[in-house]
Parts: C-alpha cells; sequence; structure tokens
C-alpha cells in the first residue's frame, strides 16, 4: 500500500477510508461491514446515510427484479454502495 494525496487519485483505485474520514472522490463499497456517511454537505439530510458494499446491492436488486417488484419514492430496499465526494464516513467496520 502506498499513500497519496488525494489529488493523485485516478480511476481504479482503491482507497483505504476510516471513521470520520472525508472521502476524497466518489468510489464505491467493496468492502465493509457497517458503513454510514454524512451526506448534508450536498444534500442536506441531517441522518447518517447507511450505505452497503457493491456486490450485495447487485444481489439485492436482482432480488427485487426476480420478484417483480421495484423501488420506489416510499420504498428503498437497495442501499447504494456509493461514497461521494465531499462527504464524510461516519461509522465504518471492516467485514472479517
Amino acid at each position: 500500500m502506498i499513500a497519496l494525496h488525494e489529488s493523485e487519485l485516478v480511476s481504479g483505485d482503491i482507497v483505504k477510508i476510516s471513521e470520520g474520514m472525508d472521502v476524497p472522490a466518489d468510489m464505491l463499497v467493496l468492502e465493509a461491514h457497517d458503513i454510514t456517511t454524512d451526506e448534508s454537505a450536498l444534500t442536506g439530510e441531517p441522518d447518517a446515510i447507511k450505505k452497503r458494499i457493491y456486490h450485495e446491492c447487485l444481489e439485492k436488486r436482482d432480488e427485487i427484479i426476480a420478484n417483480g417488484q421495484k423501488n420506489s419514492s416510499k420504498s428503498h430496499d437497495v442501499y447504494s454502495p456509493i461514497l461521494m465526494s465531499g462527504t464524510s464516513v461516519r461509522l465504518f467496520k471492516i467485514k472479517f
């Protein structure tokens, strides 16, 4: 592992994040157990936003589609795996 300044990140880089860290670039969660983010700087949403790892989101989406269901404005069964630049990590636990 090497340390880089966030200005040196390029598409495809894998970034190790930790609790309290500002997200340096838009990215996908590949490995974690519990992760929530503070997106209030971008969206104004005061509550922590729960995230899931990418492959879990795909599995849940496929399950919903197979059952003939879909997300609606009142039901968001598929969490997002996307961390957005300018947000911060509130809680993070690595999955063992």
